[in-house]
């Protein structure tokens, strides 16, 4: 038996609560309109390079931050059905598989949800390849630490 139907079913779940996916989405796009210009000009005041690189960086630390919170409340709701599941013989491997791939689609969904707002907000800059890596590690980074 695979993970993905589980991994499939757990999305599913995670879709019938409404404010989970508006949270996925609104709260990285709102984070990244309206903290970027702050932050930079913060960042410059400081001392730092400020401008474009920190208002980039933050479509990762909002990618990152809503990634990990949608992770930690499925993983805590979760906890004592994923106990039942493994008693009736589901291998902790598979859980453990599908419950890691729903993060990821979570972590995938925040992450683009932030550059979409970024792109929209600044544009990606010379190197779009590097945003969306960089972003896609913050968010990537924070579902594997929730396990």
């Amino acid at each position: 038996m695979s993970a993905l139907p589980f991994a499939r079913r757990f999305l599913i779940e995670a879709a019938r609560t409404p404010v989970n996916l508006l949270v996925l989405v609104l709260v990285p796009a709102v984070f990244v309109v309206v903290a970027a210009g702050p932050m930079a000009d913060a960042a410059e005041l400081l001392g730092g390079p400020g401008g474009p690189a920190v208002q980039t960086a933050t479509a990762g630390w909002a990618a990152a931050f809503i990634a990990a919170i949608a992770m930690y409340f499925q993983m805590r709701a979760a906890r004592a059905a994923d106990r039942r599941l493994v008693l009736a013989g589901l291998a902790p491997s598979r859980l453990v598989a599908a419950r890691m791939t729903t993060g990821l689609v979570l972590a995938l969904l925040a992450a683009a949800a932030a550059l979409l707002a970024l792109q929209l907000r600044t544009g990606l800059g010379d190197d779009p390849g590097r945003v969306l890596a960089g972003t896609l590690k913050f968010a990537g980074s924070t579902w594997r630490s929730v396990r």
